[in-house]
């Protein structure tokens, strides 16, 4: 029986949602709010993304938009309502209000370097939705400058939807 690793596993280990993110989400915190997250906090983002593990969130939307449950519910058991607010609110279907988490999270990509943002397109193919790494890349930019710049501050998972359709 050949199992085949999931795309969320993968982009835990070494992909859009590894290590590399959170140090980027943190360091999106201090651009945004003026300083480092305390450490609870920093806790609460290396949670964030875990959810992703065992699934196939690039091609399963109600996999994606549920991501947020695992780490909510393990930054609630470490630091109660507020590490579960924290967490789930980095995530517009949690049904939270929206976190300090949440703008660090999206701010996060703007700050991401090119040489991760390419590594990201080799762990995990369906980044580059049938461009070239570098295209992908830069029109992954734009849609994150963008979406900033209006201060919508959208769910970067959508820009991947709406150019895969």
């Amino acid at each position: 029986m050949k199992h085949r690793i999931s795309q969320g596993t993968i982009s835990l280990l070494c992909g859009s949602h590894s290590i590399v993110h959170s140090i980027l989400v943190m360091k999106a915190w201090r651009h945004l709010y003026g300083g480092w997250p305390k450490p609870w906090e920093c806790i609460c983002i290396l949670l964030h993304d875990v959810g992703h593990v065992g699934t196939n969130y690039l091609d399963n939307v109600e996999q994606k938009n549920q991501h947020w449950i695992l780490g909510a519910a393990l930054a609630g058991a470490l630091f109660w309502e507020k590490g579960y607010e924290l967490t789930a609110g980095h995530c517009k279907y949690s049904g939270i209000p929206e976190s300090p988490m949440y703008k660090a999270d999206k701010y996060s990509w703007l700050l991401a370097p090119t040489w991760w943002l390419w590594l990201n397109t080799i762990a995990e193919p369906p980044l580059r939705m049938g461009y070239s790494r570098m295209d992908a890349i830069r029109a992954f930019r734009a849609q994150v400058k963008k979406s900033i710049e209006s201060g919508e501050f959208a769910e970067t998972h959508s820009f991947f939807l709406d150019r895969c359709k």
